[in-house]
This record gives C-alpha cells, sequence and structure tokens, in this order.
C-alpha cells in the first residue's frame, strides 16, 4: 500500500483536487473534478527581472523547449482582439485613444488569456506580469498558481551598465552597447544615439520602482520562486532555468520514509555516506560488504561460500546468488520497513537492481556518487590505516600529528595501485 501512495503520488493528487475546490468553488464540484482530473500537468511559469534581465529572451526560449504557450503582459491584448474577445476589444479601445489600458483591464486579460484552452492544454510561460502585488493576488484568487516562479537575479549595478551603455541606430532600426556590442562602422557609430528610458537617471528610478513593487510580489509566490544568476550569458541562464521549471506545485503530503540506494565505484566514500545519512534521516543503513562479513563470521554453509571473497579483497565479485539474498533478507526486516534504508554496494549490475525489484524492493532516490579515476586511486592508494586503533588517514584529508602514529601507519588493504586500477 505504502509503495502504491507514493509511486501514484495519491496524497499529491487529493491535495491538488482540494486547493483547486477551494479556490474555484463550483457549483458542481464532481463535474469540476472531473474536468480538472482530464486536463494534464503542466508547467505554468513566470519569469521576472530587474530592466535588462531580458526576461522576454528567457520566456521565448523556455516556451520553445518545452512547448508552452508564450504570454506578454505587454501583447497579451493583441493576442485577444485576434480571438474576438470583449476584453481584448476594450484594451484595443484605450490605447487607440493613446490610453494606458487599465490596471482592472489588464488583470482581466491576463485571467482570460492564461484560462485559455490553448494554455491549460500546454502549460504557459508568462512575461511582464505581475508586476505589483495587486496583480500577483489576482493571478492567486483567479486560480492561476504558477507552479515555478523564476526570478533572474541582477545587481543593479550590471543592470545599470547594461541600460546606460545602449545606443540606437534610428536610421537602421539596430541596437548597439558601448562596451558589449560597440557598432563597428564610424558612419553608423556617429549616428547613434542613446534613448531617454537609458539616461543613468532615469535608469535608477526604474531599478528603484521594481524592487520596491517585486518586494512585495516575491513573498506571495514564495513557495515556488527559485532564483538564478542573471549575470551570466543568455545561452547559460537558459540551461541554468530549465531544471527549475516543474509542472506540478510544492506539496505538503506526507512522505514516507527514505528508500536510497547510493551508486559509485571504488573511493566513492559511499560507506561513509551510508553512516552520515542513516543518522541524519533516522534511516537504517545498510552495506552489501557489511552483510558479507557478518555472514562470514558464522560457522554453517553461508559462511564458507562468503569468506573466499572477502579473503581476495575482491568482495564486489561475490556472486549474485550468494549477496543479493542476504541484501533482501536484511531489506525486508521489520526496522527497515518503519525507517526506511540507505544501501550501499549493491545494486552494483543491471541483473542486481532487477532482483531487487523482482523481490519487491522499491527504491525512492538512487543518488550516483561520480568520481574520475584519477582522483579514485589517490584516495585509495594514497590512504593510511592505523593498525591499533582502525582509524583511517589520508595526506590530503587528516593525518595524524603524533610521530609515533605516523611511523605504524600501514597502506589499505588490497589497495595498492593496480588492485584499484582492475577495481576501477
Amino acid at each position: 500500500s505504502a509503495a502504491y501512495v507514493e509511486r501514484h503520488r495519491v496524497f499529491q493528487l487529493f491535495e491538488g483536487l482540494l486547493q483547486d475546490l477551494l479556490v474555484h468553488k463550483p457549483v458542481d464540484p464532481i463535474g469540476h473534478l472531473i474536468q480538472a482530473l482530464q486536463l494534464p500537468s503542466v508547467p505554468r511559469v513566470i519569469i521576472s527581472g530587474p530592466p535588462a534581465a531580458e526576461t522576454r529572451v528567457q520566456c521565448e526560449k523556455l516556451a520553445s523547449q518545452l512547448k508552452l504557450v508564450y504570454v506578454s503582459g505587454l501583447d497579451v491584448w493583441r493576442d485577444l482582439v485576434k480571438e474576438g474577445s470583449p476584453t481584448g476589444l476594450k484594451a484595443k479601445a484605450l490605447v487607440d485613444a493613446g490610453k494606458e489600458v487599465t490596471p482592472e483591464v489588464q488583470k482581466q486579460l491576463m485571467v482570460e488569456k492564461l484560462n485559455s484552452p490553448e494554455c491549460k492544454r500546454n502549460g504557459w510561460v508568462l512575461d511582464g506580469f505581475p508586476t505589483n502585488a495587486s496583480e500577483a493576488h489576482a493571478l492567486l484568487s483567479s486560480g492561476l498558481l504558477p507552479t515555478t516562479f523564476i526570478y533572474i537575479k541582477l545587481s543593479d549595478e550590471e543592470a545599470a551598465r547594461r541600460l546606460t551603455g545602449r545606443r540606437v541606430d534610428q536610421t537602421a532600426n539596430a541596437v548597439y552597447h558601448i562596451d558589449d556590442a560597440p557598432a563597428t562602422d564610424p558612419a553608423v557609430a556617429a549616428r547613434l544615439v542613446q534613448r531617454p528610458d537609458d539616461m543613468p537617471e532615469v535608469v535608477a528610478e526604474r531599478l528603484a520602482s521594481y524592487h520596491q513593487a517585486m518586494c512585495k510580489v516575491f513573498p506571495v509566490f514564495k513557495s515556488v520562486l527559485k532564483e538564478v544568476d542573471g549575470s551570466i550569458s543568455q545561452e547559460d541562464l537558459s540551461v541554468a532555468i530549465l531544471p527549475l521549471v516543474s509542472s506540478e506545485m510544492p506539496s505538503r503530503a506526507p512522505r514516507g520514509c527514505p528508500r536510497v540506494v547510493l551508486l559509485g565505484g571504488p573511493g566513492a566514500q559511499g560507506e561513509a555516506l551510508v553512516a552520515s545519512l542513516s543518522a541524519s534521516y533516522g534511516a537504517v543503513g545498510v552495506s552489501a560488504r557489511e552483510l558479507l562479513h557478518t555472514a562470514s563470521l558464522g560457522s554453517g554453509a553461508k559462511a564458507k561460500k562468503v569468506t573466499p571473497y572477502l579473503r581476495s579483497g575482491k568482495p564486489e565479485e561475490t556472486p549474485d546468488e550468494i549477496i543479493a539474498p542476504l541484501v533482501i533478507e536484511r531489506l525486508s526486516k521489520e526496522d527497515v520497513r518503519k525507517r526506511g534504508f540507505v544501501l550501499q554496494g549493491f545494486p552494483a549490475t543491471a541483473k542486481q537492481a532487477q532482483m531487487l525489484a523482482k523481490a519487491g524492493i522499491w527504491v525512492r532516490h538512487a543518488v550516483l556518487l561520480e568520481i574520475s579515476p584519477e582522483d579514485a586511486k589517490s584516495r585509495l592508494t594514497e590512504a593510511r590505516i592505523d593498525p591499533v586503533d582502525g582509524t583511517e588517514y589520508h595526506p590530503a584529508g587528516m593525518w595524524p600529528t603524533d610521530p609515533l602514529v605516523q611511523e605504524r601507519l600501514l597502506p589499505l588493504h588490497h589497495c595498492d595501485e593496480k588492485t584499484v586500477s582492475e577495481a576501477l
């Protein structure tokens, strides 16, 4: 039952449906839930940043990568006009009269667009909205909760440098930058002008206004807020943003106990990490090597089968028919069922992973501990052990200060360079 609930995210499912009911308060709750269950789980993303953060560029890239609907707060009325929307036509009438779209109409435009079948079916990425707390709460009250809010962080100094350095060629309608993209043609450089909005005093006002407004917006979306460094290139920024995007809301649903497998080769120090994680999360630490040692201490047939592989210094070569039952038996104990586990040293092959699955042992997280062959060799061949108390040392880490201890240190058993190279 626990595995079923976890795999099918049952708690999260009911949590999301309950939130949806409380937001929309439909007259027909059952019918509303049936419709909600038929909708796909899609990303709903807001990207925000100070002037010069190039949020539009990132929104367009993300929309292209994930096939989302790109929605611009500045242009949304044009989209709705094409669709014959009364709200869109109302906004167009204001623009044609030389007036600004009122805040109330702007909110109506956004709610209508984001509730469109296209946005519900494909998901959306939003730029230029919300720009203040009132607009943020308008989204929430309409049930339009973003699954991810990306804040492109940029220092005021960098934003000012980008903006005040811009120059415009009004003849060719091209934009240059005195540092980042200067005009190479002297004739073009001579006719470049600085826009009034890019004057230092105006830029300072724009940045101050942005910070004053957004400091009240960010708390509204704190549960889905992700911050990225906006000083990097646009290509690197796009790479950084993509893995932050989610199609699911953060959940308060109860989580089961840890069920973690640590994967890594020689030198990855998985056994040390098992002890640390087990202590931190109250889980049972299970080491395949320790299970073999425990089995070797017995006097029966099992001990006789295990002992040769331990003595050879190659416990990883223990046949599956010996090690797999030991691991599966340990993971089936009552303490593991109640507290979960952190497993290291097994599975080491696809066949062993299949044996776990066949035995009904399901894993929530598999963590790969990566280490280069060079670092692994250094970590193992240069390590030393104190034969008196069993403490391990390494020149690059912990090393004894007592000369007597230094003199009696020995290399780790079966950790010469040839053996380590073969194991890697």
